[in-house]
Protein backbone atom coordinates (compact mmCIF):
# COMPACT_ATOMS: atom_id res chain seq x y z
CA UNK A 1 0.00 0.00 0.00
CA UNK A 2 1.41 3.81 -0.71
CA UNK A 3 0.67 6.34 1.79
CA UNK A 4 0.02 9.90 0.60
CA UNK A 5 -1.09 13.12 2.90
CA UNK A 6 -2.30 15.80 0.98
CA UNK A 7 -2.04 19.41 2.15
CA UNK A 8 -5.63 20.31 1.04
CA UNK A 9 -8.47 18.19 -0.84
CA UNK A 10 -8.61 19.12 -4.29
CA UNK A 11 -5.03 18.00 -4.00
CA UNK A 12 -5.72 14.32 -2.61
CA UNK A 13 -8.56 13.89 -4.99
CA UNK A 14 -5.88 15.08 -7.97
CA UNK A 15 -4.00 12.76 -6.26
CA UNK A 16 -6.88 10.00 -6.48
CA UNK A 17 -7.15 10.69 -9.92
CA UNK A 18 -3.66 9.98 -10.77
CA UNK A 19 -3.97 6.46 -8.87
CA UNK A 20 -7.12 5.72 -11.34
CA UNK A 21 -4.84 6.07 -13.87
CA UNK A 22 -3.06 3.20 -13.33
CA UNK A 23 -5.59 1.00 -11.82
CA UNK A 24 -5.40 1.50 -8.37
CA UNK A 25 -8.38 0.91 -5.76
CA UNK A 26 -7.69 4.35 -4.32
CA UNK A 27 -9.80 5.93 -0.74
CA UNK A 28 -9.30 9.64 0.30
CA UNK A 29 -9.75 10.06 3.90
CA UNK A 30 -9.85 12.59 6.67
CA UNK A 31 -7.72 11.06 9.26
CA UNK A 32 -6.40 7.72 9.22
CA UNK A 33 -8.33 4.37 8.48
CA UNK A 34 -7.63 1.31 6.65
CA UNK A 35 -9.75 0.28 4.12
CA UNK A 36 -9.52 -3.79 3.35
CA UNK A 37 -7.40 -3.84 -0.19
CA UNK A 38 -6.54 -0.15 -0.53
CA UNK A 39 -3.57 0.19 -2.88
CA UNK A 40 -3.11 4.05 -2.71
CA UNK A 41 -4.47 5.79 0.52
CA UNK A 42 -4.91 9.33 0.97
CA UNK A 43 -4.92 11.76 3.81
CA UNK A 44 -7.07 15.25 2.93
CA UNK A 45 -5.11 17.00 6.15
CA UNK A 46 -6.16 20.47 4.84
CA UNK A 47 -3.21 21.49 6.93
CA UNK A 48 -2.45 24.51 3.58
CA UNK A 49 -4.73 26.25 6.05
CA UNK A 50 -3.72 25.82 9.26
CA UNK A 51 -1.29 27.79 11.29
CA UNK A 52 2.47 27.33 11.00
CA UNK A 53 2.72 24.94 14.39
CA UNK A 54 -0.43 23.45 13.87
CA UNK A 55 0.26 22.03 10.28
CA UNK A 56 3.36 20.97 11.99
CA UNK A 57 1.70 18.71 14.88
CA UNK A 58 -1.00 17.58 12.17
CA UNK A 59 1.44 16.08 9.76
CA UNK A 60 3.60 14.19 12.40
CA UNK A 61 0.35 13.23 14.09
CA UNK A 62 -1.07 11.40 10.55
CA UNK A 63 2.62 9.98 9.30
CA UNK A 64 2.94 8.53 12.96
CA UNK A 65 -0.77 6.97 12.53
CA UNK A 66 0.59 6.33 8.86
CA UNK A 67 3.63 4.43 9.37
CA UNK A 68 1.81 1.71 11.92
CA UNK A 69 0.07 0.72 8.76
CA UNK A 70 3.54 0.05 7.14
CA UNK A 71 3.26 1.37 3.73
CA UNK A 72 5.44 1.06 0.84
CA UNK A 73 6.53 5.18 1.27
CA UNK A 74 4.82 7.80 2.30
CA UNK A 75 4.54 10.53 -0.16
CA UNK A 76 3.66 14.30 0.90
CA UNK A 77 1.89 16.52 -1.42
CA UNK A 78 2.10 20.20 -1.56
CA UNK A 79 1.32 22.67 -3.50
CA UNK A 80 2.66 22.80 -7.07
CA UNK A 81 3.64 26.35 -6.65
CA UNK A 82 4.95 26.05 -2.94
CA UNK A 83 2.09 27.82 -1.14
CA UNK A 84 1.01 26.76 2.58
CA UNK A 85 2.80 24.84 5.19
CA UNK A 86 6.19 23.90 3.21
CA UNK A 87 9.06 23.57 5.81
CA UNK A 88 6.84 22.93 8.92
CA UNK A 89 5.18 19.98 6.86
CA UNK A 90 8.10 18.20 5.97
CA UNK A 91 10.15 18.80 8.53
CA UNK A 92 7.43 16.81 11.16
CA UNK A 93 7.43 14.22 8.29
CA UNK A 94 11.58 14.07 8.32
CA UNK A 95 10.91 14.03 12.77
CA UNK A 96 8.29 11.15 12.65
CA UNK A 97 10.38 8.99 9.91
CA UNK A 98 13.85 9.79 11.88
CA UNK A 99 14.74 10.59 8.07
CA UNK A 100 17.30 13.69 7.45
CA UNK A 101 16.36 15.01 4.46
CA UNK A 102 13.35 15.67 2.08
CA UNK A 103 13.28 16.02 -1.56
CA UNK A 104 10.60 18.21 -3.10
CA UNK A 105 10.10 18.37 -6.48
CA UNK A 106 6.86 20.70 -7.54
CA UNK A 107 6.87 22.08 -10.21
CA UNK A 108 4.83 20.90 -13.72
CA UNK A 109 6.45 20.67 -16.92
CA UNK A 110 3.33 19.82 -18.65
CA UNK A 111 1.35 22.84 -17.17
CA UNK A 112 4.40 25.57 -18.08
CA UNK A 113 5.93 25.35 -14.21
CA UNK A 114 9.24 24.89 -14.89
CA UNK A 115 11.90 25.65 -11.95
CA UNK A 116 15.04 26.59 -13.24
CA UNK A 117 18.07 27.64 -11.22
CA UNK A 118 15.89 27.76 -7.83
CA UNK A 119 14.28 30.47 -9.62
CA UNK A 120 10.53 29.09 -10.74
CA UNK A 121 8.24 30.45 -13.99
CA UNK A 122 4.99 29.75 -15.11
CA UNK A 123 4.62 29.60 -18.69
CA UNK A 124 7.82 32.23 -18.43
CA UNK A 125 6.36 34.15 -16.41
CA UNK A 126 8.46 34.09 -13.29
CA UNK A 127 6.38 32.97 -10.15
CA UNK A 128 6.04 36.74 -8.76
CA UNK A 129 4.14 38.57 -11.55
CA UNK A 130 1.53 35.36 -12.62
CA UNK A 131 -1.93 35.67 -10.47
CA UNK A 132 -0.63 33.46 -7.71
CA UNK A 133 1.48 36.90 -5.96
CA UNK A 134 -1.93 38.06 -5.83
CA UNK A 135 -3.43 34.58 -3.33
CA UNK A 136 -5.49 35.84 -0.25
CA UNK A 137 -4.11 33.09 1.81
CA UNK A 138 -0.40 32.86 0.79
CA UNK A 139 0.57 35.38 -1.96
CA UNK A 140 3.52 34.71 -3.49
CA UNK A 141 6.65 37.31 -2.78
CA UNK A 142 9.12 35.77 -4.15
CA UNK A 143 10.21 33.34 -7.33
CA UNK A 144 13.11 31.92 -5.87
CA UNK A 145 12.17 28.62 -4.47
CA UNK A 146 14.71 28.57 -1.65
CA UNK A 147 13.15 31.47 0.06
CA UNK A 148 9.85 31.02 -0.19
CA UNK A 149 10.01 27.49 1.83
CA UNK A 150 13.36 28.93 4.11
CA UNK A 151 12.62 28.31 7.42
CA UNK A 152 14.48 29.21 10.31
CA UNK A 153 14.76 25.54 11.77
CA UNK A 154 16.04 23.89 8.93
CA UNK A 155 18.14 24.02 5.94
CA UNK A 156 16.63 24.52 2.54
CA UNK A 157 18.61 23.72 -0.87
CA UNK A 158 17.78 24.45 -4.38
CA UNK A 159 20.00 21.73 -6.77
CA UNK A 160 19.46 20.28 -9.98
CA UNK A 161 19.06 16.70 -10.84
CA UNK A 162 22.89 15.64 -11.44
CA UNK A 163 24.04 17.98 -8.87
CA UNK A 164 25.73 16.20 -5.55
CA UNK A 165 22.36 16.13 -3.10
CA UNK A 166 23.39 17.14 0.61
CA UNK A 167 22.64 14.48 2.97
CA UNK A 168 20.10 16.59 5.19
CA UNK A 169 17.68 19.60 4.83
CA UNK A 170 14.69 20.08 2.11
CA UNK A 171 15.99 20.11 -1.42
CA UNK A 172 14.06 22.12 -3.92
CA UNK A 173 14.73 19.91 -7.19
CA UNK A 174 15.24 21.92 -10.34
CA UNK A 175 12.46 20.91 -13.01
CA UNK A 176 13.02 22.21 -16.64
CA UNK A 177 11.21 18.92 -18.84
CA UNK A 178 9.94 15.68 -17.61
CA UNK A 179 13.30 14.28 -18.40
CA UNK A 180 14.52 16.10 -15.10
CA UNK A 181 11.04 14.29 -13.40
CA UNK A 182 12.30 11.24 -14.56
CA UNK A 183 15.87 11.77 -13.14
CA UNK A 184 14.38 12.71 -9.82
CA UNK A 185 12.57 9.45 -9.16
CA UNK A 186 15.93 7.89 -9.58
CA UNK A 187 17.73 10.10 -6.77
CA UNK A 188 15.04 8.88 -4.05
CA UNK A 189 16.10 6.39 -1.52
CA UNK A 190 15.19 4.92 1.63
CA UNK A 191 16.68 7.42 3.45
CA UNK A 192 14.87 10.47 1.57
CA UNK A 193 11.24 11.63 2.44
CA UNK A 194 9.38 11.90 -0.78
CA UNK A 195 7.26 15.22 -1.68
CA UNK A 196 5.93 17.98 -4.37
CA UNK A 197 3.23 18.18 -6.67
CA UNK A 198 0.87 15.98 -8.73
CA UNK A 199 2.53 15.98 -11.86
CA UNK A 200 5.75 14.43 -9.58
CA UNK A 201 3.83 11.22 -8.16
CA UNK A 202 2.44 10.56 -11.47
CA UNK A 203 5.84 10.35 -12.81
CA UNK A 204 6.87 7.73 -9.26
CA UNK A 205 3.81 5.63 -10.42
CA UNK A 206 4.82 5.60 -13.90
CA UNK A 207 7.99 3.78 -12.73
CA UNK A 208 5.94 1.39 -11.15
CA UNK A 209 2.63 0.58 -12.58
CA UNK A 210 1.37 0.91 -16.36
CA UNK A 211 -1.24 2.93 -17.25
CA UNK A 212 -5.19 1.80 -17.56
CA UNK A 213 -6.82 2.71 -21.03
CA UNK A 214 -9.99 4.46 -20.29
CA UNK A 215 -13.06 4.32 -23.08
CA UNK A 216 -13.49 7.65 -22.71
CA UNK A 217 -11.15 10.04 -20.67
CA UNK A 218 -12.63 13.35 -20.91
CA UNK A 219 -16.35 12.14 -20.98
CA UNK A 220 -18.52 14.17 -17.94
CA UNK A 221 -21.08 13.43 -17.57
CA UNK A 222 -24.00 15.17 -15.26
CA UNK A 223 -26.68 14.46 -13.70
CA UNK A 224 -30.38 16.09 -14.02
CA UNK A 225 -29.34 18.19 -10.48
CA UNK A 226 -26.13 19.90 -10.37
CA UNK A 227 -24.47 22.70 -8.03
CA UNK A 228 -21.24 23.77 -8.92
CA UNK A 229 -19.60 25.54 -6.22
CA UNK A 230 -16.80 28.31 -7.01
CA UNK A 231 -14.51 28.71 -3.99
CA UNK A 232 -11.33 29.83 -5.07
CA UNK A 233 -10.77 34.01 -5.78
CA UNK A 234 -8.11 32.65 -8.91
CA UNK A 235 -9.08 34.69 -11.64
CA UNK A 236 -11.68 32.53 -14.14
CA UNK A 237 -12.59 32.77 -17.25
CA UNK A 238 -16.01 34.75 -18.36
CA UNK A 239 -17.33 31.62 -20.16
CA UNK A 240 -19.10 29.02 -18.59
CA UNK A 241 -17.05 25.89 -17.54
CA UNK A 242 -16.74 22.78 -19.74
CA UNK A 243 -19.15 23.80 -22.31
CA UNK A 244 -22.13 24.68 -19.89
CA UNK A 245 -24.40 27.23 -21.58
CA UNK A 246 -26.29 30.21 -20.45
CA UNK A 247 -29.78 28.59 -21.18
CA UNK A 248 -29.12 25.72 -18.87
CA UNK A 249 -26.85 27.37 -16.06
CA UNK A 250 -27.80 30.09 -14.01
CA UNK A 251 -25.18 31.51 -11.72
CA UNK A 252 -26.16 32.95 -7.93
CA UNK A 253 -23.58 34.66 -6.16
CA UNK A 254 -23.07 35.30 -2.17
CA UNK A 255 -25.60 38.35 -1.31
CA UNK A 256 -23.50 41.47 -0.25
CA UNK A 257 -25.56 41.33 2.89
CA UNK A 258 -23.26 37.99 3.96
CA UNK A 259 -20.13 39.05 2.41
CA UNK A 260 -19.71 42.13 3.57
CA UNK A 261 -21.13 41.04 7.26
CA UNK A 262 -19.47 38.45 9.62
CA UNK A 263 -22.68 38.47 12.01
CA UNK A 264 -25.34 39.12 9.18
CA UNK A 265 -28.65 38.03 9.77
CA UNK A 266 -29.32 33.84 8.88
CA UNK A 267 -32.63 34.79 6.66
CA UNK A 268 -30.05 36.07 4.41
CA UNK A 269 -28.65 33.08 3.94
CA UNK A 270 -32.11 30.60 3.79
CA UNK A 271 -33.49 33.31 0.90
CA UNK A 272 -29.94 32.51 -0.56
CA UNK A 273 -30.48 28.77 -0.43
CA UNK A 274 -34.28 28.93 -1.27
CA UNK A 275 -33.21 30.70 -4.67
CA UNK A 276 -30.63 27.93 -5.38
CA UNK A 277 -32.84 25.13 -4.70
CA UNK A 278 -35.55 26.87 -7.08
CA UNK A 279 -33.60 27.25 -10.04
CA UNK A 280 -31.90 23.81 -9.44
CA UNK A 281 -36.29 22.47 -9.12
CA UNK A 282 -36.29 24.54 -12.51
CA UNK A 283 -33.62 21.82 -13.73
CA UNK A 284 -31.04 24.64 -14.32
CA UNK A 285 -27.74 23.48 -13.54
CA UNK A 286 -26.75 26.63 -10.66
CA UNK A 287 -23.14 27.90 -9.97
CA UNK A 288 -22.78 29.13 -6.91
CA UNK A 289 -19.72 31.77 -6.04
CA UNK A 290 -18.80 34.78 -3.85
CA UNK A 291 -16.97 37.18 -6.75
CA UNK A 292 -16.98 40.16 -4.57
CA UNK A 293 -13.69 42.08 -4.02
CA UNK A 294 -14.38 45.18 -1.90
CA UNK A 295 -14.11 43.83 1.53
CA UNK A 296 -10.84 43.85 3.88
CA UNK A 297 -11.75 41.61 6.88
CA UNK A 298 -9.36 39.83 8.37
CA UNK A 299 -9.67 36.15 7.64
CA UNK A 300 -12.62 36.78 4.99
CA UNK A 301 -11.64 33.51 2.75
CA UNK A 302 -12.10 31.18 5.80
CA UNK A 303 -15.69 32.63 6.52
CA UNK A 304 -16.81 32.91 2.98
CA UNK A 305 -15.99 28.97 2.73
CA UNK A 306 -17.39 28.40 5.92
CA UNK A 307 -20.95 30.27 4.92
CA UNK A 308 -20.82 28.62 1.51
CA UNK A 309 -20.81 25.34 2.76
CA UNK A 310 -23.40 26.23 4.93
CA UNK A 311 -25.32 27.09 2.17
CA UNK A 312 -24.87 23.72 0.18
CA UNK A 313 -25.50 21.88 3.68
CA UNK A 314 -29.44 23.29 2.85
CA UNK A 315 -29.43 22.56 -0.40
CA UNK A 316 -28.51 19.27 -0.49
CA UNK A 317 -30.95 18.62 2.86
CA UNK A 318 -33.71 20.16 0.36
CA UNK A 319 -33.42 18.54 -3.02
CA UNK A 320 -31.84 15.55 -3.91
CA UNK A 321 -28.46 16.81 -6.00
CA UNK A 322 -26.89 14.22 -8.46
CA UNK A 323 -23.50 16.31 -9.16
CA UNK A 324 -21.82 18.73 -6.61
CA UNK A 325 -19.10 20.09 -8.05
CA UNK A 326 -16.23 22.14 -5.98
CA UNK A 327 -13.39 24.48 -6.92
CA UNK A 328 -10.55 24.89 -4.51
CA UNK A 329 -9.20 23.19 -1.72
CA UNK A 330 -10.17 24.97 1.42
CA UNK A 331 -13.13 25.22 0.09
CA UNK A 332 -14.03 21.50 -0.67
CA UNK A 333 -12.45 20.55 3.36
CA UNK A 334 -15.41 22.93 4.74
CA UNK A 335 -17.98 21.83 2.23
CA UNK A 336 -17.46 18.54 2.69
CA UNK A 337 -16.98 18.73 6.33
CA UNK A 338 -20.54 20.61 7.15
CA UNK A 339 -22.42 18.30 5.39
CA UNK A 340 -20.92 15.29 7.23
CA UNK A 341 -18.19 13.41 4.57
CA UNK A 342 -15.20 12.03 5.97
CA UNK A 343 -14.37 9.06 3.26
CA UNK A 344 -14.44 9.47 -0.94
CA UNK A 345 -14.16 6.76 -3.66
CA UNK A 346 -12.38 8.39 -6.47
CA UNK A 347 -13.97 6.63 -9.30
CA UNK A 348 -13.27 8.98 -12.53
CA UNK A 349 -10.80 10.77 -13.52
CA UNK A 350 -11.82 13.60 -15.73
CA UNK A 351 -9.14 15.47 -16.74
CA UNK A 352 -6.04 16.17 -14.48
CA UNK A 353 -7.01 17.98 -11.14
CA UNK A 354 -10.59 17.16 -12.04
CA UNK A 355 -11.92 13.76 -10.23
CA UNK A 356 -15.67 12.26 -9.98
CA UNK A 357 -15.81 10.79 -6.34
CA UNK A 358 -18.60 9.07 -4.56
CA UNK A 359 -19.16 8.29 -1.18
CA UNK A 360 -21.74 6.29 1.51
CA UNK A 361 -23.33 9.62 2.92
CA UNK A 362 -24.63 10.60 -0.72
CA UNK A 363 -24.68 7.45 -2.37
CA UNK A 364 -26.91 9.28 -5.11
CA UNK A 365 -24.74 12.38 -5.84
CA UNK A 366 -21.12 12.27 -7.59
CA UNK A 367 -18.74 14.62 -5.87
CA UNK A 368 -16.09 16.00 -8.52
CA UNK A 369 -13.51 18.36 -7.26
CA UNK A 370 -11.09 20.85 -8.79
CA UNK A 371 -8.01 22.92 -7.48
CA UNK A 372 -8.59 26.91 -7.89
CA UNK A 373 -5.62 27.02 -10.09
CA UNK A 374 -6.36 24.92 -12.52
CA UNK A 375 -8.70 25.20 -15.83
CA UNK A 376 -12.23 23.99 -16.42
CA UNK A 377 -11.10 22.15 -19.57
CA UNK A 378 -13.00 23.13 -23.06
CA UNK A 379 -12.24 19.76 -24.65
CA UNK A 380 -14.38 17.53 -22.25
CA UNK A 381 -17.41 16.15 -23.81
CA UNK A 382 -20.36 16.93 -21.24
CA UNK A 383 -23.80 14.75 -21.84
CA UNK A 384 -26.38 15.00 -19.63
CA UNK A 385 -28.30 11.57 -18.41
CA UNK A 386 -31.73 11.56 -16.40
CA UNK A 387 -31.02 8.77 -14.67
CA UNK A 388 -27.52 9.14 -12.72
CA UNK A 389 -25.75 6.26 -11.75
CA UNK A 390 -22.61 5.83 -9.68
CA UNK A 391 -19.70 3.56 -8.85
CA UNK A 392 -20.67 1.09 -7.08
CA UNK A 393 -19.46 1.14 -3.37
Amino acid sequence: MIAVIADDFTGAAEIGGIGLKYGLKVVIETQVNWVEGTDLLIIAADTRSLPEEAAFLETEKITTALLELNPEYIFKKLDSVLRGNIAAELMAQLKSTGKKRAIMVAGNPSFGRLIVDGKYSVNGVPLTGTSFADDPDFPVKSSDVTQIVESDMIAVYSASVDNKLPGEGIIVGDVKSQEDMIDWVERIDGETVVAGGAGFFDTILMKQFAEVKADCKECFELGDVSLLVFGSKYPKADSMPMGLSGKNTVKINMPDAIYENSSFDEAELKHWAENVVNNLKNKFNVIVSADQNHSNEANLSARIGRNTAELVKIVVESIPITDLLIEGGATTSEILKVIGVNKLFPGKLVYPGIIQMSTKEYPNMAITTKPGSYPWPDTVELTKTKNKIVDKI
